[in-house]
């Protein structure tokens, strides 16, 4: 059927920084919310899974890796000598790929080189880029996509998906970006993962994570008659709320845009949003 079975997580994360690093505090909250990943995972036995900016951890390495047989697993990213890496796994390899674009409130934005739409074209692409199941997808890193992903689509309609990995106070900024590369570029999807978070003990990041890309008309009918929230725009697929949750669906971008055609098949379909629940630790004093 040649459908991708796609995976996401919105984490809730405790975030904090000093003049080089931003680092996640690993909170008992956050271990749970591994946990009952884990088995969410287990469950969808997806092609692709994605977890949001900042919330990668080393100890998850070697699962992250084992997992990744013919997987495409993004599985956040992580701050390494004073540089924001997006940690990828893939075909069981791992990858860690330097964050070319930050914004004011990363400490990397005082040393690294700025980089423009054509330099990362040219330069940084490659290295963003992996196959799934022939399909090409390009991975992001919250301001890599709002500077680049409106150039990299027009210039690339070979794309299937470009993945964006947040942790981000202002979703509608980057939606308005959003709206203008799916206004040209009809075939390609964003899936936009951001995280819940508190940075430096302050609420920060709200979650509202997204899904842009073909979808067809009646799909988008079905989805809102069962209480799923879309924006009022031809791509719109899914948005998520500001708590934890996780969203599976099966994609696809060669289908038919006609329900009386031979050839219709319904896209995306088995869309499902789900809470990430954490178990509740029993008080053992009584």
């Amino acid at each position: 059927m040649n459908y991708l079975k796609i995976l996401g997580f919105q984490l809730q994360l405790e975030l904090d920084c000093n003049s080089k690093d931003e680092y996640l505090i690993p909170t008992e909250r956050y271990k749970q919310e591994l946990e009952a990943m884990k088995d969410i995972i287990t469950k969808k036995d997806s092609n692709v899974i994605i977890l949001p900016e900042m919330s990668y951890q080393e100890e998850l390495f070697n699962y992250w890796k084992e997992l990744s047989k013919n997987k495409l697993i993004v599985a956040g990213s992580v701050y390494n000598e004073g540089v924001n890496q997006t940690a990828v796994f893939h075909e069981e390899k791992s990858y860690f790929i330097p964050k070319c674009n930050a914004s004011g409130a990363e400490p990397m934005v005082r040393t690294i080189k700025k980089c423009s739409p054509t330099d990362f074209q040219q330069n940084h692409l490659e290295d963003h880029t992996f196959f799934i199941d022939r399909k090409k997808i390009v991975v992001l890193n919250c301001m890599e996509y709002y500077q680049n992903a409106y150039y990299i689509a027009r210039n690339n309609p070979d794309i299937f998906a470009i993945i964006c990995i947040c942790s981000n106070n202002n979703t509608q900024v980057f939606k308005e970006e959003t709206k203008a590369l799916h206004n040209h570029c009809e075939n390609i999807y964003t899936f936009m993962i951001n995280c819940i978070s508190n940075y430096m003990g302050k609420s920060y990041a709200q979650g509202e994570s997204y899904i842009y890309g073909p979808i067809q008309r009646h799909e988008q009918e079905w989805l809102k008659r069962d209480g799923y929230n879309l924006d009022n725009h031809c791509s719109s697929i899914l948005n998520l709320s500001n708590e934890p949750e996780y969203i599976y669906g099966e994609f696809k971008n060669n289908f038919s845009r006609f329900g009386r055609s031979d050839e219709y098949e319904n896209n995306p379909r088995n869309i499902e949003i789900g809470k990430i629940k954490v178990k509740e630790r029993r008080n053992l004093n009584g």
